[in-house]
């Protein structure tokens, strides 16, 4: 294989270390839980996720890094069992609460993430991770999904390296180092043995929100991590010009959507 000299999955750990956007910890997700709640269920991703799997419905889904059940919830009710899982416990509460307002109860939830074990989850025919690949080590992680998948594996990961616009970047001056692009996992993937199938999801914002001038400012730091007083004056400057004032377009966002079969 001509891929062979080149280790990606060693450049992708060393591309990871280096971003200036670090993975957010359980507190960080717990703090952001009823956030994502509000932002994410019934959003127009969810449809474009879900009509791009293959499901029979006697299906066994799970589903990595689940959030508040923006895809648990309707897979359940397409399908015969959901697992999800997450490493923030309020998360996995705002799922609970979803399911129990939609009349859901073929969902169990387990309290763990990526690097723990999973020896105590039920089998699945397909696994999911949507927009929860923010791993140190992404080929373990490919690897963990494709052992557990009897069926088939999909997820979804940023184009482009970073989470904020890079408009908004480029406009408050901040240099960032951005984390690793999508390609690095069809290329993992391919060297694994599978062949992955490639399409692209968009959507109409990122990570940064921009309800109000505070919102958006702490939004913009919760996604960097740190932002210096003097980008966030250009921050607010950004969002009066061009957010209210509609001087350009939004920058469209899109996630890579990968799948690929497991029985080979």
């Amino acid at each position: 294989m001509f891929l062979e000299p080149i280790d990606f999955a060693a450049m992708y750990r060393a591309h990871k270390a280096s971003t200036d956007f670090k993975a957010k910890n359980r507190d960080d997700w717990d703090e952001k839980s009823a956030d994502m709640a509000q932002s994410t269920i019934n959003s127009p991703y969810v449809n474009d996720f879900i009509s791009r799997m293959e499901l029979s419905g006697d299906e066994v889904i799970l589903d990595i890094g689940c959030g508040p059940g923006a895809l648990s919830i309707p897979l359940a009710k397409r399908v015969k069992e959901v697992i999800a899982i997450d490493f923030s416990k309020r998360m996995l509460e705002e799922l609970e609460a979803y399911a129990a307002r939609e009349g859901v109860t073929n969902i169990k939830t387990y309290h763990i993430g990526w690097e723990d074990d999973w020896s105590a989850l039920p089998p699945a025919d397909i696994v999911v991770a949507s927009r929860s690949m923010e791993v140190s080590d992404v080929e373990a992680a490919l690897s963990k999904m494709s052992a557990h998948a009897r069926k088939r594996c999909y997820l979804t990961y940023k184009v482009g390296g970073s989470f904020v616009d890079m408009n908004i970047l480029d406009y408050i001056g901040k240099k960032v180092k951005t984390k690793p692009d999508y390609w690095y996992i069809p290329i993992i993937l391919y060297t694994q043995g599978y062949l992955p199938r490639i399409d692209y999801i968009e959507t109409g914002r990122g990570s940064v929100r921009s309800g109000s001038e505070e919102e958006f400012v702490e939004s913009l730091i919760w996604s960097i991590g740190t932002l210096e007083e003097e980008y966030q004056e250009k921050a607010l400057e950004y969002y009066r010009e061009v957010i209210i004032g509609q001087s350009r377009p939004p920058r469209p966002v899109n996630w890579a959507f990968i799948g690929w079969e497991t029985h080979l």
